[in-house]
């Protein structure tokens, strides 16, 4: 080992471990044709840093039951927490070479290049939660990659591993498309790193340069991030609400007590239609507090299978989910092709709750909006039917139902101190709640304002929308 290799290690440890203390996430990636020493150099990075903290993930073939899930869904899972190093072995890159060149899911994505945008914006989101994305591009000498191939081939322990090489992409398409895929992803926080590993300690020379000065460009950025944090709701001094305002309909209870089986019938036959047709449904609830988002979702899901579907009931993140980007805990419960997913409240409470109460900074939670519409996209694009419900009842029929809770000694655990120290903020979540929907509501995951003073219309009015919406996508007809 030179001194200068050595040099470089314990200058890449000093860093390792200020990047752990400062809680930054690192990301690299290593990408290249088979043998062309990806495998080789990752390894020599690895063995240099802290396995406390430091994870290697390899790209395989996608299987049968990754393909039940959206695109960026195993990235998403295995997202380094904050101060931690995932190494990539094969990346999202590869896995969108695979997806193309074998047309896999085809059905699904017309235009494999909304994958591309998914990599961008998956990436720009990272980046801004402080996440340091190190991108390589290996290359090597053609003969010494033949040579290197051949000697795998005629060893009986690697022969495995050179039969491997020959199911790979075909490498000029695997060359021609991450050349492509470079030139639409380089970025100024994120560039691609072109190396050639001819010569080993070269090579690893300039990877640890890369590493080193990107770790430290790192660390500048985010002190300067923390100088300049702001906490500020940005609210409207006497705001007036504009979209929250019809709660008064109504449902007949005859009419009610005739109509909500058959609507729950039907959601049951729709299921199995989904389930077939692997089509997924995301239901997401929010609303004011006691507006009534449980037993809504109770009546919709009344005669469902349990098979088929899933409950997200979303509370104040735990010290883990903290640990890693906010989207992160919600981005592992993506429902599986043909499933139901219920969400309880959201990722919404990025720009509600941490909005009014401060625990997101200015920065955080206003771009929060297109990050949610990104992600959003990202599940639309690979099938799913979105829904979201906002649920809106006025404060003089919040304050009934609370004080309901109070005095019924079954319903008392429902009710917190906290729910009535909320409604001093009523203005303050309405108001980030019409901005929520003025700035989120689109065409591929719209928004439904319920009205909630009466709990039966709400429940009616939801069952009939979700029908309406998985009948036009199964059979391109609305009954509602």
């Amino acid at each position: 080992m030179s001194s200068k290799i050595e040099k470089l290690e314990n200058k890449l440890g000093e860093l390792s471990r200020e990047i752990n203390e400062k809680k930054i996430p690192v990301m690299i990636l290593f990408e290249g044709p088979v043998a062309s020493g990806k495998s080789r150099l990752s390894n020599e990075l690895y063995m240099k840093l802290d396995a406390k903290y430091t994870e290697f993930i390899a790209t395989k073939m996608p299987s049968e039951d990754d393909l039940r899930y959206p695109f960026l869904y195993s990235y998403w899972k295995t997202l380094p927490k904050r101060g931690s190093f995932n190494l990539y072995f094969r990346s999202w890159y590869a896995q969108f070479i695979q997806y193309k060149e074998n047309r896999l899911k085809k059905s699904v994505y017309e235009d494999y290049d909304v994958l591309i945008e998914q990599i961008k914006h998956f990436e720009e989101m990272l980046i801004e939660d402080d996440y340091e994305i190190i991108k390589f591009y290996l290359n090597i000498d053609d003969d010494k990659r033949k040579e290197h191939i051949e000697k795998t081939k005629k060893n009986p322990l690697t022969k495995w591993k050179a039969e491997e090489y020959e199911q790979a992409i075909d490498e000029s398409v695997y060359k021609e498309t991450m050349d492509k895929l470079m030139k639409k992803t380089d970025s100024k926080l994120s560039p691609w790193h072109k190396i050639d590993y001819t010569e080993r300690e070269e090579t690893v020379e300039e990877m640890y340069e890369i590493i080193i000065e990107a770790l430290e460009d790192a660390l500048k950025r985010k002190s300067k991030k923390d100088e300049k944090r702001e906490v500020d709701g940005d609210f409207t001094k006497d705001y007036k609400a504009e979209i929250l305002t019809n709660n008064k309909e109504k449902i007949d209870k005859e009419d009610y007590n005739e109509i909500l089986p058959k609507l729950q019938h039907r959601m049951r036959e729709l299921q199995y239609a989904l389930y077939e047709r692997k089509i997924p449904l995301v239901l997401v609830y929010e609303g004011i507090d006691a507006a009534g988002k449980g037993g809504n979702i109770k009546r919709i899901r009344k005669e469902l299978d349990p098979t088929g579907y899933k409950i997200n009931a979303i509370s104040a993140p735990t010290d883990v989910e903290l640990d890693h980007h906010y989207l992160w805990r919600f981005a592992t419960d993506m429902p599986r092709s043909g499933h139901i997913e219920f969400f309880d409240r959201s990722w919404y409470g990025r720009v509600l709750v941490e909005r009014v109460e401060g625990f997101a900074s200015v920065n955080e939670w206003k771009r929060a909006y297109d990050e949610i519409n990104q992600y959003e996209k990202m599940l639309s694009d690979d099938g799913a039917i979105i829904m979201k419900f906002f649920i809106t009842i006025d404060k003089d029929e919040q304050q009934e139902r609370f004080e309901d809770r109070q005095e019924d000694e079954h319903k008392q655990w429902k009710i917190t101190e906290e729910d009535w120290r909320n409604r001093e903020n009523w203005d303050l979540y309405i108001e980030a709640s019409e901005d929520m929907i003025n700035k989120t509501s689109t065409d591929y995951a719209p928004w439904h304002v319920v009205p909630g003073n009466q709990k039966k219309y709400a429940r009616i009015y939801a069952l009939k929308e979700i029908i309406k919406a998985c009948e036009k996508r199964l059979f391109g007809v609305e009954r509602y």
